[in-house]
């Protein structure tokens, strides 16, 4: 219970102790006014008192209002009491009372009103604000305190009712500049306070760098930074209340005119000392003009108290207005400034955020878009393949049953030969036994002998027969290449004889190579090295040599354009194919030719899909490409090309002799 009452109870406390202190501030300034301040007619033309008031009712909500009501009872108990007895003591404290209560009621509305108006903003920050502050808590609350003040005088008969105009409007008046004053500084203080609450631990923190981090040169520089700030802002008041008292000596004391030369100051502190400072400021140049003016000096004075008073209240309220007006407008723009540079460093951040989420889609586009380039070649290659492939298969197929097809009969004329050779030889020694035993054939049938020209058919039959003897045995050399070429009858995979696979692919191709009426034949060097079985897909691996035998033999013959059959001749067309085991694992296989040879850029394109330096219709351009991908992808081997224009092509393949398939 103890911890649950302690709280109320300190609140109460501190509610108590501040309504005790503004009592005392309100009765200490309405003394230092009256003896500072008050004309030799008892008219004070500023009240500060009731500023400090309506401030801390502002600043601290409508409890402290005892502390006015308090304060009010004791500053004008003094004024207007009546010591002569009990009676007229106890008399004269009721129309204190009555003012006493007005005045809270008064400051009570004119905070009201402005909480209302202003959404319990801070009044000072705005130039609407300060407005509504100067016309509803400086002007409106007064009212209630100098009709019922009046009033209460009046009824007392310490005021005269003919003078009620008169008194009520001085006595608003001086409320109305004690407003003006004063309450801008506890305002514009108490709002400074407020914001810089940790601003003393970042001094601090300042001032009590080590000197050990003095050999940093940053740190040297904000730390003399930081001295010239401070030192600053202690020598520019300095110079503004220099300014301030040198000039209301000159207008106050000397005689001079020059009173709304402190104008130009105020302006100064505001820009530079901002509210707080401009208000302060204000408040000491109204109390000089004060002071001096009730003591008969300055420009103010004159035959007529109210003509002196309105001079005076006149300008007081012109220089709180303009600082007022214009610290308002400084500190709007001041929040435009930050709002504008936080709305620029939000958009900023905006401007990164959103250009690191652009890079990011970008990054992502394009890996996307390079997966679907390499999908694409992928799908391509794979579609090219698989042409290819059904193009060989389709090739091998077509060639192996030609090869069977032919094999069958030309076997059976082979085979049949050997005995037609045997049967014509016996019936020519046949006839020769007969014309042995009847050299004296009768007329016809020697004329008949005559005309079959026997000795002749005789010579010309063995011819005939050796003749039918080569070309068969030629045929069944084609039919075995193309067969070999095919290799339909084997694995996919096998250990076979590369050299064989070379002279199957040449015997198909002989018919390019022999001499045509343009050119002398095509010599073709051998050079093969000791190679072991190579594990290979035998009949693709033909075709990379089908197709670098065919570029070879189309570049020799496109190097014979324009040529003599005698230059040709002179220097002959040669391909040489070389073959040669590079280590225990590695073999190689070279083809080259004496053509014209290919330019660099060419070369760079050659295994591309679809390239081709053909006429239309003459070439894909999937030749070299397949083949490239026959000796990569399907062997794990390497295809590269070598060539010097005017000197020829060098194609080498190199192939593990055990497959390593790369799928």
């Amino acid at each position: 219970m103890i911890q649950q009452k302690s709280p109320i109870f300190s609140y109460r406390l501190r509610q108590i102790g501040g309504t005790v202190v503004l009592a005392i501030a309100y009765y200490g300034m309405a003394e230092i006014s009256r003896h500072l301040a008050s004309t030799p007619q008892d008219v004070t033309p500023v009240w500060p008192p009731d500023g400090i008031a309506a401030g801390a009712v502002l600043l601290f909500g409508n409890w402290i209002g005892y502390g006015v009501l308090l304060g009010s009872f004791l500053a004008n108990f003094w004024a207007f009491r009546d010591p002569t007895s009990f009676l007229s003591l106890v008399i004269s404290t009721l129309p204190v009372l009555g003012i006493a209560i007005a005045t809270t009621l008064g400051t009570l509305l004119g905070a009201f009103l402005l909480r209302k108006t202003t959404n319990f903003h801070y009044p000072l920050e705005r130039v609407t604000d300060v407005f509504k502050f100067l016309i509803l808590t400086g002007m409106v609350g007064p009212i209630i305190n100098a009709t019922v003040g009046v009033a209460c005088l009046a009824l007392s008969d310490k005021v005269p009712w003919t003078a009620y105009g008169t008194v009520w409007l001085t006595w608003w008046i001086s409320n109305v500049s004690g407003i003006f004053i004063v309450s801008p500084i506890l305002l514009s203080w108490g709002q400074f306070i407020q914001k810089n609450r940790h601003s003393s631990g970042q001094w601090l923190s300042l001032s009590s760098i080590s000197e050990d981090s003095e050999n940093l040169p940053h740190l040297r520089h904000s730390r003399t930074n930081s001295r010239r700030f401070r030192l600053w802002l202690i020598v520019e008041p300095v110079i503004l209340m220099t300014l301030v008292i040198l000039i209301a000596k000159v207008a106050f004391g000397e005689g001079y005119h020059l009173e709304y030369m402190l104008i130009p100051v105020l302006i100064w502190s505001a820009f530079r000392l901002g509210q707080p400072g401009a208000t302060l400021l204000t408040f000491i140049v109204a109390a000089i003009a004060v002071i001096a003016t009730v003591n008969g000096k300055g420009g103010f004075v004159a035959a007529d108290l109210n003509q002196s008073l309105l001079q005076l209240q006149s300008f007081i309220g012109v220089i709180t207005l303009t600082i007022l007006v214009l610290t308002a407008t400084i500190a709007e723009r001041t929040q435009a400034e930050t709002k504008l540079r936080l709305a620029f460093a939000e958009l900023a951040r905006t401007n990164e955020t959103l250009e690191v989420r652009v890079q990011q889609r970008t990054e992502e586009l394009n890996q996307k878009n390079t997966t679907l380039k390499q999908t694409l070649q992928t799908l391509k290659r794979t579609q090219l393949q698989m042409i290819q492939s059904e193009k060989m298969s389709a090739l091998g197929q077509m060639v192996a049953g030609i090869a069977h097809e032919i094999n069958n009969p030309v076997s059976f004329i082979d085979g049949n030969l050997t005995y037609l050779s045997e049967h014509i030889q016996d019936l020519l020694r046949a006839l020769q036994v007969y014309q042995q035993h009847y050299p004296n054939p009768p007329i016809a049938l020697h004329a008949e002998l005559d005309k079959l020209e026997l000795d002749f058919l005789r010579e010309d039959l063995a011819k005939i027969l050796q003749s039918m003897k080569i070309g068969t045995e030629r045929i069944c050399t084609i039919v075995l290449s193309l067969r070999n070429f095919s290799r339909l009858d084997e694995a996919e995979l096998k250990a076979v004889d590369i050299h064989q696979g070379i002279d199957s692919t040449l015997v198909i191709l002989q018919h390019r190579l022999q001499a045509t009426a343009a050119r002398p034949q095509i010599q073709v060097i051998k050079e093969y090295g000791q190679l072991p079985l190579i594990e290979c897909n035998a009949g693709s691996l033909n075709q990379v040599f089908m197709n670098l035998l065919s570029n070879a033999v189309d570049a020799l013959e496109e190097s014979n354009q324009g040529r003599l059959f005698q230059d040709i001749s002179a220097n002959p067309n040669v391909i040489w194919i070389q073959t040669r085991q590079l280590d225990i694992n590695q073999v190689m296989i070279m083809i080259s030719d004496n053509g014209i040879g290919i330019s660099k850029e060419i070369r760079s394109k050659l295994f591309d899909p679809f390239f081709t330096t053909k006429p239309v219709g003459k070439g894909t351009g999937l030749g070299l490409f397949m083949s490239y991908q026959i000796v990569t992808e399907k062997h794990g081997g390497n295809l590269s090309c070598d060539s010097t224009i005017g000197q020829g092509t060098k194609f080498l393949i190199e192939i593990p002799v055990k497959a390593q398939r790369i799928d």
